[in-house]
């Protein structure tokens, strides 16, 4: 037995018995597509990965399960783009209803998180407004500076992308990757 094959069944056996494991779902997408590149099976289990997260209807599930479908950890060309969308939508639905109750804080991270699915969607515009939200939240929040600076970075290199041109916050620039 190949040992993809035997990493992908310990991981399946770890599911059957801690379902309520979110790295082992995780686990299971990214050996699939990133390592195996079994598209196919990768997207039965990204798919039903959202569905769950959508059904718990629980904040830790949902980000997660948005950023297997809509992270940059894969080449996600070979999957269906308009299934993916679909699951993006509800996910980022969701997201924002319960970041209502949220700090500023969780609430720039559901921001970035929710701007990945706007930005592949086509809403590009919706995008950095995300992230242009997500940067006065960060910036305005209770965080040591180091730490903000490092987020407010990053957010800049998400800008960067979306705009394809550098992008300025509060006299920052993004550091190159």
């Amino acid at each position: 037995m190949p040992e993809g094959d035997v990493a992908l069944s310990v991981i399946e056996e770890g599911i059957n018995l801690f379902p309520d494991r979110i790295s082992l779902r995780q686990s299971q997408v990214s050996m699939l597509i990133g390592e195996m590149r079994d598209m196919e099976a990768g997207w039965i289990a990204l798919a039903q990965f959202a569905r769950d997260a959508i059904e718990r209807n629980s904040e830790d599930w949902l980000f997660a399960a948005m950023e297997e479908l809509f992270g940059p950890h894969y080449d996600y060309s070979e999957l269906p783009f308009a299934e993916r969308l679909s699951l993006g939508k509800e996910l980022s639905e969701r997201i924002l209803i319960l970041c209502a109750q949220q700090d500023a804080l969780s609430l720039a991270e559901s921001y970035e998180t929710i701007a990945y699915y706007n930005n592949e969607s086509g809403d590009n515009g919706l995008a950095v407004g995300l992230i242009e939200l997500a940067l006065n939240l960060v910036d305005g929040g209770p965080l040591p500076d180091e730490d903000k600076q490092e987020w407010l970075a990053h957010l800049l290199r998400v800008l960067t992308e979306y705009e394809g041109e550098a992008a300025f916050y509060g006299g920052i620039m993004p550091p190159p990757k």
